[in-house]
């Protein structure tokens, strides 16, 4: 009887520590800092992009940020572009803006007449989503250091393409030397 409760209490405990493990993806996102670091990431219907290169696919870069004080008509003073070309399919997202950005303000992300700041979501570059009305999105300059050249941020958008497909982005950060 002895042995029978010792086999019984040494299978408990072994199930008890088999149990699955949950893992989140959020958890591969790199942290959100502001110091240039050149990174980049979103999720993007639950699942994480990255910037990332695929050797075998030719040309393009993962990650290129940029950012500029001189304002002119039509002209894009800030984008942020995350290409996961290693990925299939491939996917894209794209922050732009056409004025000046402050450190610390809030930025809709709603394409209209009169928002300067957008987004898209872009899938093997043919299928894009945009933030239209009713959707809703929000850029926010966590650090915007001229002097350094360092733009950092955080980002979320719900958009649909002409299909009226639609994709939540979420936890969207970036910290980046331009």
């Amino acid at each position: 009887m002895k042995k029978l409760l010792i086999i019984c209490a040494i299978a408990l405990s072994f199930g008890a520590s088999c149990k699955k493990k949950t893992i989140d993806p959020k958890a591969d996102l790199p942290t959100a800092t502001q110091t240039g670091a050149n990174t980049f990431g979103a999720m993007a219907n639950g699942t994480i992009l990255l910037p990332r290169h695929d050797p075998l696919r030719p040309g393009g870069t993962d990650f290129v940020a940029y950012y500029s004080t001189v304002v002119t008509p039509a002209t894009v003073n800030f984008n942020i572009t995350a290409n996961d070309t290693a990925g299939d399919p491939f996917r894209k997202i794209q922050l732009t803006s056409t004025s000046t950005l402050q450190e610390g303000q809030s930025y809709s992300l709603q394409v209209s007449s009169t928002n300067p700041v957008s987004a898209a979501y872009i899938v093997n570059t043919i299928n894009t989503y945009t933030v239209t009305p009713p959707l809703t999105g929000q850029l926010t300059i966590t650090k915007l250091d001229q002097t350094n050249h360092i733009i950092s941020g955080t980002f979320y958008f719900d958009a649909v393409n002409s299909a009226g497909d639609k994709i939540s982005v979420t936890d969207g950060r970036f910290d980046a030397k331009y």
